[in-house]
C-alpha cells in the first residue's frame, strides 16, 4: 500500500517542525543531568603518570630567578632616584651662585666694550 501525498507532506511538516523545536530548545549538559539515585560530582583532577621532577625543579629554579632579578631591578631603579634626586638638589643649591656669576661676567663684558680688546677677546 502506498501512502497518499498529503499524509506523506503532513508527516514531513510534522517533522520539520518537531525539529526545529528541538534545535532552539535550551539543553543541558550531560554533567549537569542528575539521574535517579546519583548524585552531580565534580570533576576530578588528572594526576600525571609520568615524574616531571626535573621539569618542576627547573621550573621553579627559573621562576626564583626572575623573581630576583625583578627584585635587583627595583632595588637598582630606587638607588637611581635617589642619585637624580641627590644631583637636582645640588643644581638648585648651585642656581644662586650661578646667576650671581653670569651677572659678574656680563658687567665686565660691558666695561671692555669700548676698550679695544673685542679684537684680542673674540668671545666676549
Amino acid at each position: 500500500m502506498a501512502p497518499n501525498r498529503s499524509s506523506l507532506g503532513s508527516t514531513l511538516a510534522a517533522g520539520l517542525a518537531l525539529a526545529a523545536v528541538w534545535s532552539f530548545a535550551p539543553r543541558r549538559e550531560v554533567d549537569d543531568l542528575s539521574f535517579v539515585g546519583s548524585s552531580v560530582q565534580p570533576p576530578q583532577v588528572r594526576e600525571h603518570k609520568v615524574a616531571l621532577n626535573g621539569v618542576d625543579k627547573a621550573m621553579k629554579d627559573r621562576i626564583n630567578s626572575v623573581e630576583k632579578t625583578g627584585k635587583l631591578t627595583d632595588a637598582m631603579r630606587l638607588v637611581a632616584a635617589a642619585k637624580v634626586r641627590r644631583a637636582q638638589d645640588g643644581v638648585k643649591k648651585s642656581r644662586p651662585f650661578s646667576e650671581e656669576l653670569t651677572s659678574m661676567i656680563k658687567g665686565i663684558v660691558k666695561k671692555l666694550k669700548g676698550s679695544g680688546l673685542e679684537a684680542e677677546l673674540p668671545m666676549l
